[in-house]
Order: C-alpha cells, then sequence, then structure tokens
C-alpha cells in the first residue's frame, strides 16, 4: 500500500512539473506575441491533421482528435517566409468542427510573427490565461504528492 501511494505520488510529481513547464512556456509566448507584428499571408495549402495522431471522437462537447493544418506564405521587409504554425497550442476538435474551422481560414490570412525572428509566425495570438492555469493546476498538483508523499 506504501508502495502504490508513493509511486502515485512521483507520478503525479512528473506529471504536475510538466504541467508547470508547458505553462511557464506559454505565458513566456504569451508575452512575447505582445510585440508580435501583423502583415498578410497567404494559404498555400490546407487540411486537417490529427493532434498527437489520435483520430478518436470525444463523446461530448466538441473534443476529438482533429485540428485545422493550413501552410501560408508572408513577407517581411522583402523577404519571403512559409509557415504552417496555426497556434501555439492545437486543440483537437471532432472532424466535422475541424473541417468548419479550416473552411472558415480564408485564402489571405492575418499572420502574426515577432519582429526579432520572421521566421516565426501563427494565425492566432495567446493570452497567458491558459499557462496560468497549467501552472496553478501544476502547483496543486505538486502539494497533493507532497501530501500523499509524507503520509
Amino acid at each position: 500500500m506504501i508502495a502504490e501511494a508513493m509511486a502515485a505520488a512521483i507520478a503525479l510529481l512528473v506529471i504536475s512539473l510538466g504541467a508547470i513547464v508547458a505553462g511557464r512556456g506559454y505565458v513566456k509566448l504569451a508575452g512575447r506575441m505582445r510585440s508580435f507584428e501583423t502583415t498578410r499571408g497567404h494559404v498555400t495549402k490546407r487540411g486537417l491533421a490529427t493532434v498527437a495522431g489520435d483520430t478518436r471522437e470525444g463523446r461530448w462537447g466538441k473534443g476529438g482528435g482533429f485540428r485545422p493544418a493550413v501552410t501560408y506564405t508572408y513577407t517581411v521587409d522583402g523577404v519571403a517566409y512559409t509557415s504552417d504554425n496555426t497556434s501555439y497550442a492545437h486543440r483537437g476538435l471532432r472532424r466535422s468542427l475541424a473541417e468548419q474551422a479550416l473552411a472558415a481560414i480564408g485564402d489571405d490570412v492575418d499572420v502574426h510573427y515577432d519582429p526579432g525572428d520572421p521566421g516565426q509566425a501563427y494565425l492566432e495570438k495567446h493570452s497567458p490565461r491558459m499557462g496560468y492555469w497549467l501552472i496553478g493546476g501544476g502547483a496543486f498538483g505538486v502539494a497533493l504528492a507532497l501530501l500523499i508523499a509524507s503520509t
């Protein structure tokens, strides 16, 4: 029983630390995105992609294993770039909803790029909110893992 509790505490600790690291990266990029500039781009390729190779449909809500995937070109200071980054964090959708989201992406799009590294671009800018949730959840998980391990 003690060994099982310790194994559960270690697993929870590892997952929680991973959430904190992911949240920190999300918050950091969201902060950098505040200084991103915008230019117009043109979609050259479109389709659906799987999220982590998963094609399952969710039972409830909008969740599933698909996301819209586009490749687009854009120009910054006379230099042409190509990117396929739509978002920093991909959200899995049901196939039908992913198809609708893909259809909603026009041929010409707003591209948000890092002026210090114009090759880094996204179609969506993010707020740090999700990162804060990951950090908070990870901190809670660390505290819970330490509580489990101490008993």
